[in-house]
């Protein structure tokens, strides 16, 4: 696979997560917007309360400093600035012991309080890598936490702030994954909950900007978790794609039959469906993977030379000169492997294979 076919897809994905991201942020901001309405009770008011430039921000912080406390009005004021420009992100930042007062509010008793600072963390964390490090050096530890917890809202707020952070920083996000925060990412994507999507970009993220930070441990986990993803829950289209990029299929992460079996079943569901091209170019690579473990009981029914044979013509048949490239280590791996009893009768049976590479 060239360098160019790469950077398509990487580019492919970012721009996904970054639609995604999008859409979170205008939710964000209306549910801020609502909280003022009530908070405010005046049309007026309101309107005046939404445009905050970085004097504002600076006598805001200045203020919840003094009192070291921030009420729900004040925590959704500032996450409206913060969507507002990153100068006024960079001037909260830089006040000493500012973030201080929203990791109290995030830390106390109030859960309403909780997720108002979460969110207001998240805005924050639109802000460049130094704030990323910031909130995590502060605040990491009681997000990762609460993804444990029962509160949705205030769980998917703090997916979305690691997410911010994961797309932005390389050094807070090696910090985070020290903090068990992949075992908890797979969790929230394979048990059935709201959050399914969010844990999915965030482990996207971690597959895209810090693979190697993960370490040998996650992704054993993740290996003997693999059959906990259901392909009838949401977002299972980011499967073979975090299985690939964490290179989760290694002979030393000890793929067994229930394993196996997930990843085949995935992967005959993206070869029945290939309208989308990633998923499918990333489920051809992960079964190339899965064949070069050398145990045929594990392949399933490409075990079977005619299987074999079908499904490499249904992939050359696409005409996708990337996907057939990917499709022919497939095909080597099983020559390989000796799944039909000659290799030459398979490749004769091969009927698209000029025409697909040609």
């Amino acid at each position: 696979m060239d360098s160019s076919t790469t950077t398509g897809e990487g580019s492919f994905l970012r721009n996904k997560i970054r639609e995604y991201a999008r859409d979170h942020r205008v939710e964000c901001r209306m549910k801020a917007k609502d909280s003022l309405r009530i908070g405010l009770g005046q049309v007026k008011q309101e309107v005046a309360a939404l445009e905050m430039g970085t004097k504002d921000v600076i006598g805001m912080a200045s203020r919840i400093k003094r009192r070291k406390h921030a009420t729900s009005e004040d925590l959704c004021r500032l996450s409206l600035g913060f969507l507002q420009s990153n100068d006024n992100i960079n001037a909260f930042a830089a006040i000493p012991g500012a973030i201080q007062v929203l990791v109290k509010e995030l830390t106390g008793p109030h859960i309403q309080r909780q997720t108002d600072a979460v969110e207001c963390l998240c805005n924050l964390s639109l802000g460049e890598a130094h704030v990323s490090e910031k909130i995590v050096t502060l605040a990491g530890s009681y997000m990762v936490t609460y993804l444990d917890g029962k509160a949705e809202r205030l769980k998917r707020s703090c997916l979305w702030t690691l997410a911010n952070i994961l797309g932005t920083c390389d050094k807070a996000g090696r910090v985070l994954l020290q903090m068990q925060l992949v075992p908890k990412l797979w969790r929230l994507y394979s048990e059935p909950s709201g959050c399914q999507e969010d844990a999915a970009i965030c482990l996207s993220l971690v597959a895209t900007h810090c693979p190697q930070h993960v370490s040998d441990k996650d992704r054993r986990y993740i290996a003997q978790n693999l059959p906990e993803k259901l392909l009838s829950q949401p977002a299972s289209e980011y499967f073979m794609y975090i299985v690939h990029q964490l290179e989760i299929v290694k002979q030393e992460h000890r793929i067994g039959a229930q394993q196996a079996e997930c990843l085949v079943r995935f992967f005959e569901a993206t070869l029945a469906s290939p309208a989308d091209r990633l998923c499918l170019v990333y489920g051809v690579r992960v079964m190339a993977n899965l064949v070069a473990l050398g145990d045929p009981s594990l392949i399933g029914a490409l075990a079977d030379p005619q299987n074999l044979v079908k499904t490499l013509n249904q992939l050359f048949a696409l005409r996708d000169p990337d996907l057939s490239l990917d499709a022919m280590r497939l095909l080597k791996n099983c020559l390989h492997l000796k799944v039909a009893d000659s290799n030459l009768v398979l490749l004769d049976s091969l009927q698209i294979y000029a025409q697909a590479c040609g």
